[in-house]
């Protein structure tokens, strides 16, 4: 059996199934890329059990195959070699790779021992723009959480109604929330693995509608060539409506560049091991500061600010990298900052945004 393909298009589908294989796994086929096709294209898929990524990509082939080759070997293989044409001659389980000027001998393995594919059954969908499913999983994927004891807070959910979509994330000291207004025929609770949602991501590259296509147990996106498919978490997540505040009575309005540019400066000075950036609030002014007491260092800025709740003064603690975070997804000329007190969850939304359809949540931390 023989088959022969442009290393150029080999090597980019290569690439982007190795984001899917497992660095350590039981299954030592899950080191391996499923090659097989139907005499007419190459189809090549990666899974990590959970996620799966597949390409149609193609080549000349001379009859049906199908054989699992280790990707770390034809990887290394092919990032080595330029923009030519390969030939792929398979005897049993015997891969030879044949190049103008060269001859390359890889074992692969049976690929009846490879995971079958997941086709779905009885499956609905959700819609979205590129542009707009790229804003959604910005906003929320970083506040994503990778504890394996909270295997629910290691996604996404998506809350579909009629009207509107909402995706909510969070890993227990952020939360992030973002609505988008429109008509679903999909009424449904589904939480989406974060490893999903960047593969998706990474394949958004226009404006074409992008389909999730939804079952009982499994999501899939198509793109031209590429499929991605995944588990849905199935475990039941947090009621986050009731951990977000609805009695700040402080409002805070600030410039998010001015307040985003003293964090960076003054959070050089923090603690390495807390990051606590301290934020002193007073009616027209914030001062930000920062100490490591190991080292001596120290750092303290002022920026102006407009505050409306109570005449009284908030000293108050984040961890400044997850402050910074937040606060650069607002992507707003003025971010609004909504605070009970030094001890309770504090709200982090652009000022501008009407209709108000995103907010972020941001825990503080006790005052060294």
């Amino acid at each position: 059996m023989k088959f022969e393909i442009k290393n150029n298009i080999l090597l980019d589908a290569l690439k982007n199934l190795n984001r899917v294989v497992p660095q350590r796994s039981t299954l030592p086929i899950l080191s391996s890329v499923l090659f097989q096709s139907d005499g007419q294209r190459l189809n090549l898929r990666s899974t990590d059990l959970e996620v799966s990524l597949e390409f149609s990509l193609t080549a000349t082939v001379s009859e049906p195959f199908s054989i699992a080759i280790p990707v770390s070997k034809i990887l290394s293989i092919c990032s080595s070699l330029k923009n030519e044409s390969l030939s792929f001659i398979l005897k049993g389980n015997n891969i030879e790779i044949r190049t103008d000027f060269g001859e390359y001998k890889i074992m692969g393995q049976n690929s009846e021992e490879f995971p079958a594919e997941t086709r779905l059954d009885k499956s609905d969908k959700v819609s979205f723009s590129s542009n707009k499913i790229k804003e959604l999983i910005d906003y929320t994927i970083s506040s994503t959480s990778n504890d394996d004891l909270k295997p629910s807070l290691q996604g996404v959910l998506f809350d579909i109604n009629e009207s509107k979509t909402t995706l909510v994330s969070t890993d227990g000291h952020k939360l992030s929330k973002i609505e988008y207004e429109q008509s679903n025929s999909l009424m449904k609770k589904i939480i989406i693995p974060t490893k999903f949602l960047k593969l998706l991501h990474s394949f958004l590259y226009d404006n074409k509608n992008t389909d999730i296509i939804v079952s009982e147990n499994h999501a899939q996106a198509y793109f031209d060539n590429v499929k991605i498919s995944t588990r849905l978490i199935n475990d039941q997540y947090p009621d986050y409506e009731k951990v977000i505040p609805k009695d700040n009575e402080n409002e805070i309005i600030v410039n998010t560049q001015e307040i985003i540019s003293s964090l960076k400066r003054v959070s050089v000075f923090s603690n390495k091991k807390t990051k606590q950036a301290v934020l002193n609030i007073k009616e027209n002014s914030i001062v930000i500061k920062a100490e490591d007491a190991e080292t001596a260092a120290s750092a303290k800025e002022t920026i102006s600010c407009f505050k409306k709740g109570p005449d009284q003064e908030i000293v108050i603690a984040f961890n400044g990298d997850y402050l910074k975070e937040v606060l650069e997804k607002t992507k707003a000329e003025e971010t609004l900052i909504s605070i009970k007190d030094s001890l309770s969850a504090t709200l982090i939304l652009p000022n501008e945004n009407t209709p108000k359809n995103k907010l972020s949540l941001l825990m503080p931390i006790r005052l060294n």
